[in-house]
């Protein structure tokens, strides 16, 4: 049975920051804030004025039910933001075998219209190598697989395919990798994101390296979202020609991971304020054509301190987490706590 309870001390030290940062804008804001008291992921807002409304994850109720769908599905997003004119990656949709034939079942002339196996094949082939396998909905860079020839477009498919029955394949783009967080139309955080690393030292093989670093982003409320085995990491390892077995030397940093997402251990530049007004705006209008209020922009570009040549915007999330940026430094907090209290602040006012 699901018990909402009023955060006090205990559980606020086991939430993510975000629920903590939900509950002092909260009290802020002369609101009452009730969640789950097992994990603080779902709850319920009262206003002074006697009304509620829901609480899920991150989710406020911010952005309306249709922007939101659009945003989590990661084709529709590119399509409908190259739609706009806006720099958006192409790409191609693959639907699983399995999906494919319950499909046959219900609707036959639908089933024969669902690219396959095939598709993915030709678009890879038409593109060239390397290209990425990812789920088309998702988050966190899961299942994110690099394919640099015909053998491993195979493997990568059939690995997405034991977990996510539709699958987008684009071409790899160079670039780094950016998030900048909007709200109401405004550019409220801009950071980038850089992928898991180690340093070696000269003596420790590359298996010690990634235990210690994992186990640190355990230890630092990241969770268990990584294994020394994740064949990401391995993979990774594979394609600089290194092993779990490799002493790298003193100084020198190693890769472990395709992609920057915060959650799989990113390190994150604050580089708010910082960047052009171009890449701001550019950001706002890819948030305000998917009808979002609140959004994260990911934008891949060889250097967006420069400005937008070569900017391409991967994706957009309707619900953006704040949690490993409000917990890289006090300061991180601080602002994420003014963020979380805007937030709130314009659910508040709405009817």
């Amino acid at each position: 049975m699901l018990r909402l309870v009023s955060p006090d001390a205990a559980l606020l030290a086991r939430i993510p920051p975000f629920a903590a940062l939900l509950a002092e804008a909260a009290e802020e804001l002369g609101a009452r804030l009730k969640l789950d008291g097992q994990f603080g992921f779902v709850g319920r807002i009262r206003a002074a004025d006697g009304r509620t409304f829901p609480i899920h994850g991150k989710s406020l109720g911010l952005n309306p039910d249709a922007a939101a769908h659009i945003a989590a599905d990661k084709d529709y997003t590119a399509r409908w933001l190259a739609s706009e004119g806006l720099p958006a990656p192409e790409g191609q949709l693959a639907f699983s075998p399995a999906y494919q034939a319950r499909m046959a079942l219900k609707n036959a002339e639908t089933a024969r219209r669902l690219p396959g196996i095939e598709a993915a094949r030709t678009f890879a082939l038409a593109r060239g190598y390397p290209v990425i396998v990812k789920p088309n909905t998702g988050s966190e860079g899961r299942d994110i697989h690099l394919c640099d020839s015909c053998d491993a477009l195979e493997n990568g498919l059939a690995r997405g395919f034991e977990s996510d029955e539709i699958l987008r394949i684009e071409p790899w783009i160079a670039g780094r990798d950016y998030r900048l967080l909007v709200l109401d139309g405004q550019v409220r955080l801009a950071y980038e994101r850089r992928p898991l690393a180690v340093t070696g030292d000269g003596a420790s093989p590359l298996s010690r390296l990634v235990g210690d670093r994992l186990e640190a982003l355990r230890r630092h409320h990241r969770g268990a979202k990584l294994g020394p085995g994740d064949p990401r990491i391995t993979g990774c390892l594979e394609r600089a020609g290194l092993s779990m077995e490799s002493i790298p030397p003193a100084g020198t940093s190693i890769r472990l991971l395709d992609n920057a997402n915060l959650s799989t251990g990113g390190a994150l530049v604050d580089l708010t304020g910082r960047l052009p007004a171009e890449v701001e705006i550019l950001a706002t209008r890819a948030a305000n054509s998917l009808g979002l209020t609140l959004a994260g922009i990911d934008i891949l570009a060889p250097d967006l301190a420069l400005g937008l040549s070569g900017a391409t915007i991967l994706e957009a999330n309707s619900a953006p987490g704040l949690d490993y940026y409000a917990s890289a430094s006090p300061e991180n907090r601080r602002r994420a706590g003014e963020i979380v209290s805007e937030m709130l602040r314009l659910r508040l006012s709405r009817p």
